[in-house]
């Protein structure tokens, strides 16, 4: 009993000191944000489909080794919200897009920001997001500056523990 209570007690702490993820993630972001004209065609939203807002869920991966950037995933669902709840009415619709994202300096107020680049060989579907700490991240327009929300949604991604 005294053995197991070790191994429970030092997976616990492995847990919260980050040994047990996975050294391929480098960062697991969600957030939500309107459906904006900006954001319409980068997702390849069909053009007069009704959205209210997009749910957003980015992955981005490193090589475990170099800590080099290498690809990401995005998910997103929009869609019509269902009142009284945070999701859509009749579901919403998925997308998903993967790709190669990068590490790049520079915002339109700061031109030492941390900005991570999603499809930078894809300047027609590259999206922008600053670095804003540790655990925040936001979506910039294609000029580098803030994307700017609603009274209901932003544009600002918090990093999760997936």
């Amino acid at each position: 009993m005294k053995s197991a209570v070790l191994i429970f007690v030092t997976l616990c702490w492995a847990l919260n000191r980050g040994y047990a993820q996975n050294p391929a993630v480098f960062g697991y972001f969600v957030g939500s944000s309107p459906c904006g004209n900006v954001i319409r065609p980068l997702l390849k939203m069909p053009v007069g489909e009704v959205c209210d807002f997009t749910k957003w869920r980015l992955t981005l991966y490193q090589d475990p080794t170099t800590k080099a950037p290498t690809t990401f995933k995005l998910s997103c669902q929009y869609g019509v919200s269902q009142p009284n709840t945070s999701g859509f009415i009749g579901g919403g619709t998925s997308i998903e897009a993967e790709g190669k994202w990068t590490i790049v300096k520079g915002s339109k107020t700061n031109p030492e920001a941390i900005v991570y680049q999603l499809n930078p060989d894809q300047p027609e579907i590259t999206l922008s997001f600053v670095k804003m700490d540790e655990n925040v991240i936001h979506l910039l327009y294609s000029d580098k500056s803030l994307m700017i929300g609603n009274a209901s949604y932003s544009y600002t991604f918090n990093k999760v523990k997936k």
